[in-house]
């Protein structure tokens, strides 16, 4: 018997298994891209080379107040690289320190803690500019600016409401919900109240299809018309990093047509052809792996290359556990009849966490799922509706017995970022 090793990066370090050579199909990651030789050269030549917008020093004046909404540790995106050039062509164009916000974009996430906000913009920028660290639930610190023609009633961090110019700043993968991050996203959900990112996410629940990197996406359309009706976006600078999150490219512009450059741009990283669709998968939720929340993102590219009544296994390092939405494991084991009921009759508690179960639920009316965590226990695994391994060779093991030992396995190593093509 001839072994293969597979190397998963997994928390800070790396989860190995060895499988046997005949029983593997396809190990399927991000391409091999050569990244930027300069990564200040590159995000200055997107400032200087914008997409359907003018550079930024020309969009700014004098006296203005700016917000430069970026993401938080849920995110691999290089932002203490990206802020200085972005805060030098600022200064060029004569805004001063005090009238610059730099605002988080949370979601439904938690706040940062202050390591975080350090290692995120660095030290100098966290010290010497406003840090606006607001989560969604704070309700005092967002205002209300109407709703918008497709029914999103649009509650926004007050700190990005006051600024003269708003400035989003993210990263392009393929989205379980969106087809691709990045763009309008950093706004919405991202410095919205809980009550319009409910509003938002109760139209995923009826979303029949996988629609992990489906540019088209009802969601994605959905908040571009936000953004462009309640508050506007006037430039992001958007990045696309490789397998290892290094800088491969950068776009900046308007919020749709530059974001649309980066999405061909990010096809052409996380696109991974696949020849079929196996009978057991295995996808690391890497680098969506801080939470359950994150980790699925895992499900629905592994979900992709899965056959009818296949299994997909979850591995996920998820060192925060369930912590972010903690009704959430008992949603994804719920049928999503009963979801759509609890979300229509008012009943659920976290309309969010339901909302997104929903999809995810009426995945496992077509496969079985398993999982592997560091941070999940068998516990949670049954209210998932998950069968619980003790470790990928288990794993393995458990679904050759009721399959054979011919039975192909394939392996997804960047399962949160990755978008297998059939």
């Amino acid at each position: 018997m001839s072994m293969a090793q597979i190397d998963l990066p997994y928390g800070d370090g790396i989860l190995s298994f060895e499988i046997d050579r005949g029983m593997l199909g396809e190990v399927v990651g991000p391409r091999l891209v050569k990244t930027a030789p300069d990564t200040e050269a590159e995000i200055r030549h997107a400032l200087e080379q914008p997409i359907g917008s003018p550079p930024l020093t020309e969009l700014v004046r004098p006296g203005q107040k700016v917000a430069l909404i970026i993401d938080d540790i849920t995110r691999q995106t290089p932002t203490h690289l990206i802020l200085p050039p972005i805060l030098h062509c600022l200064e060029k164009a004569g805004i001063e320190k005090k009238a610059i916000s730099i605002v988080f974009a949370l979601g439904t996430h938690r706040p940062m803690t202050e390591s975080e906000i350090h290692k995120k913009v660095g030290s100098a920028i966290a010290n010497e500019y406003h840090i606006v660290n607001i989560p969604c639930w704070d309700n005092a610190e967002m205002v209300y600016m109407g709703r918008s023609s497709n029914g999103i009633p649009a509650w926004i961090n007050r700190h990005v409401i006051d600024a003269d110019l708003r400035i989003g700043i993210g990263m392009i993968t393929p989205h379980m919900d969106a087809g691709f991050s990045g763009g309008g996203k950093i706004i919405l959900p991202g410095v919205c109240s809980c009550r319009t990112v409910e509003a938002f996410h109760l139209r995923q629940a009826k979303v029949l299809e996988n629609q992990l990197g489906a540019i088209d996406a009802r969601l994605r359309r959905d908040l571009e018309t936000f953004v462009e009706e309640r508050i506007g976006l006037d430039f992001i600078l958007n990045v696309i990093l490789d397998r290892k999150g290094l800088l491969y490219r950068s776009v900046a512009g308007h919020f749709v047509q530059a974001h649309r450059v980066g999405v061909d741009i990010a096809k052409t990283v996380y696109g991974s052809p696949v020849s079929r669709r196996y009978p057991v998968v295995i996808s690391n939720a890497y680098p969506a792996q801080i939470d359950l929340w994150q980790s699925t993102k895992a499900l629905a590219s592994g979900e992709i290359i899965t056959d009818d009544g296949g299994t997909l296994i979850l591995v996920t390092h998820c060192q925060e556990g369930n912590n972010a939405h903690p009704l959430f494991a008992d949603y994804m084991g719920s049928n999503p009849e009963q979801l759509i009921h609890e979300l229509e009759s008012g009943r659920a508690e976290d309309i969010v966490a339901c909302a997104l179960a929903a999809p995810l639920s009426r995945m496992r009316r077509r496969i079985k799922f398993g999982l592997v965590s560091s941070g999940l226990t068998k516990a949670d695994a049954k209210r998932m509706g998950f069968i619980y391994y003790g470790s990928v060779e288990n794993a393995i093991k458990e679904e050759l017995k009721t399959r054979g030992s011919h039975a192909a396995v394939a392996v997804l190593t960047h399962g949160g970022v990755t978008l297998p093509i059939t």
